[in-house]
């Protein structure tokens, strides 16, 4: 067994879950009192050097667990920290655990990996996120729902796991008073991402639904987001779709639409479905006429203050009954 991880990646629920795994597995074995746990922004090299040394208390190992160090730490603390690397005791086991993806090009980063074993953990695929839907369901003693729901389910919420775990606990509360899970269901109970909100509203502009569009407008309001957030991902989001469109135009396949718009395959997926609905022009007449909302906003031609933006919520109505019209 090696004697330092690197775990870090966009799917940071499935490392957090990977490394409480290794925690209980390790105490189970050797205990709880040599397993120390650090904050990367409390964490000093000389303290990380002290810790990664230091022989195990009255056991075989001991686990030390670091969390966002990549992220928090210094610059000058990450560098000391890969020259202590070498210290680490045979009876200590490292893992350094990020939230997101860590910098490859610190020499931490090279020294572990040259060393020990870096895991990254990148958002799920579609088909891997309804796999993992499904098998929680059958965790949370639910009836194995449709693939149409489960497909229903993935894109209200995306590959957000940490929202997808309390969704689905709570559609399993629902079922054990013996309620159907049904595609209503879905609608009335799980809480839509804000990035899936804003796909749901521009396939409704695709296809010209005016009532739905505007309602799944509110949706994201009455969920928390400011309509000034609002006009901001629909913005980007057709910014998107005016490169995937692009791309798509010049034969670029999806894997490398993703990497070069710097998009999650899911995203990615999803909008080059989207853009089959639109013409370059229709798309570029709509981004256009949203960039002047935005100026009319910033230049102080919609009137707002910090209590009432309600003028450039009736704007973007407005821009959405014209649009479907």
């Amino acid at each position: 067994m090696k004697t330092c991880y690197l775990f870090h990646g966009d799917d940071n629920y499935s490392s957090f879950q990977k490394v409480h795994r290794w925690q209980q597995a390790f105490e189970e074995k050797f205990g709880d009192m040599n397993v120390e746990i650090f904050e990367g922004k409390d964490l000093s090299a000389a303290q990380f050097n002290e810790a990664i040394s230091t022989l195990p208390f009255l056991s075989e190992k001991k686990m030390v667990i670091i969390r966002n160090f990549f992220k928090d730490a210094p610059a000058d603390e990450l560098k000391a920290a890969a020259d202590h690397l070498e210290k680490i005791d045979e009876n200590c086991i490292v893992i350094f655990l990020e939230r997101q993806k860590a910098d490859a090009r610190t020499a931490l980063f090279k020294r572990i990996k040259k060393s020990g074993n870096v895991e990254e953990f990148p958002l799920m695929e579609r088909y891997e996120l309804a796999q993992w839907i499904a098998n929680e369901i059958k965790n949370n003693n639910i009836t194995a729902l449709s693939s149409k729901i489960i497909n229903q389910l993935a894109e209200t919420v995306g590959p957000d796991l940490w929202q997808m775990q309390q969704e689905i606990e709570k559609l399993g509360l629902y079922a054990q008073s013996g309620n159907p899970i049904t595609e209503e269901t879905i609608d009335s109970l799980v809480s839509p991402n804000p990035e899936t909100t804003i796909f749901k509203l521009t396939d409704y502009l695709a296809t010209k639904q005016a009532e739905r569009s505007i309602k799944t407008l509110q949706t994201l309001l009455d969920k928390g987001e400011s309509i000034i957030q609002v006009l901001f991902m629909i913005i980007r989001h057709f910014r998107i779709l005016i490169q995937i469109q692009d791309c798509l135009a010049n034969n670029v396949d999806r894997k490398e639409i993703a990497r070069k718009i710097k998009q999650h395959p899911f995203a990615v997926q999803n909008g080059i479905k989207q853009v089959q609905n639109f013409s370059a022009e229709t798309l570029a007449n709509i981004y256009e006429q949203l960039l002047k909302i935005d100026i009319a906003m910033k230049s102080g031609k919609i009137k707002m203050s910090t209590t009432d933006q309600t003028e450039l919520q009736l704007t973007l109505e407005r821009f959405i009954l014209e649009l479907c019209n």
